[in-house]
């Protein structure tokens, strides 16, 4: 009996030591890669038309069909009687035509499939299941960098949310196309700002993945900007760098920062970089960073480093980014 613990025990220590040096090899491959890894900087602004999977469910009157039935906040609508959601034009007229018959909803709350079932009822002459639903969005962002190497690109640093509850969209399909900036509202104290313009005509893109780490996207169109080398995380340092972004037109330039290390939200991604702005000429502008400056990349010592995610909202000259290292891992899933 105690040789057999011994060869088992053994045998554990050696299973280990292989997971170890295999999950080592993987590390050491990966810091590699971002070793000698260059990327085309952005900072040009986007707009983007986003296209949600199925129908998200914003809000939902107490004791309505809906509400009754269970259906909650933030579940997203993908089927009505086996037939498929994407609009909530489809929506609203199965339900409208449903003769007050229960519905059969096949809902994703996140990520798991479930069935609900709802019966509509008559109100104001219409049918009715009590709740209020989106497809689509629209929004200004900033690009990151152009990967040429796979002729992607990424945006934002941060996924596109629910403005109420945070939650990630689930995302069918996004346009991408250039915007031009043509007005600020200026950051203060308690109020983040924003950057506003429009989009022109023409698409740059397809965005492919919605992530918490950033927005991704498939290039369609030839890009030649400046290139410049990958930073790992452990070379970010304390001290001067540059945000690269756009609060005018269409042509980004250089602000200066200065980058703190965050100590305190190493768990949060987006948040592991803390930036304060010291140029005078941004803060004169824009109050500090605000709204629609999401993705503005972050450079340092002649490297990509990061990019910007989100403003401290009572401190608009002060806000957080995500290491370029983390955008690239997200990207490969």
């Amino acid at each position: 009996m105690k040789k057999f613990l011994s060869v088992f025990i053994v045998l554990i220590g050696l299973f280990g030591i292989y997971n170890i040096s295999a999950e080592q090899s993987v590390a050491v491959q990966a810091s590699e890669n971002i070793k000698n890894k260059t990327l085309q900087i952005g900072g040009q602004p986007f707009g983007i038309k986003f296209y949600s999977e199925g129908a998200m469910v914003t809000k939902i009157r107490e004791n309505s069909p809906a509400d009754k039935g269970g259906l909650k906040v933030n579940d997203v609508i993908i089927g009505i009687d086996n037939k498929k959601i994407k609009t909530n034009e489809t929506v609203k007229e199965l339900v409208e035509d449903c003769n007050g018959k229960e519905m059969n909803f096949t809902v994703n709350r996140d990520y798991e499939i479930i069935n609900i079932k709802v019966e509509p009822e008559m109100k104001n002459g219409k049918f009715t299941a009590g709740m209020w639903i989106k497809d689509s969005c629209a929004g200004i962002g900033t690009i990151t960098y152009y990967d040429d190497s796979n002729n992607t690109f990424a945006c934002l640093g941060h996924g596109i949310c629910d403005k109420n509850s945070s939650v990630i969209l689930p995302m069918s399909e996004g346009d991408i196309c250039p915007a031009v900036i043509d007005s600020v509202d200026k950051g203060k104290d308690g109020y983040p700002g924003g950057l506003n313009g429009y989009f022109k005509e023409e698409e740059i893109g397809q965005a492919y993945y919605n992530s918490e780490c950033g927005l991704f996207c498939k290039n369609e169109i030839k890009t030649n900007y400046k290139e410049y080398k990958v930073a790992k995380k452990e070379e970010i340092e304390k001290g001067s760098a540059y945000i690269y972004t756009t609060v005018e037109g269409n042509k980004p330039k250089f602000y200066k920062v200065n980058i703190h290390l965050s100590n305190g939200f190493n768990f949060d991604k987006m948040k592991e970089i803390v930036i304060e702005i010291t140029d005078e000429r941004l803060i004169e502008k824009t109050g500090g960073i605000v709204q629609g400056m999401s993705g503005s990349p972050i450079v340092q010592n002649g490297k990509l480093v990061g990019a910007v995610t989100h403003v401290f909202v009572n401190q608009p000259d002060k806000g957080y980014g995500i290491p370029i290292e983390t955008m690239l891992e997200e990207s490969k899933k």
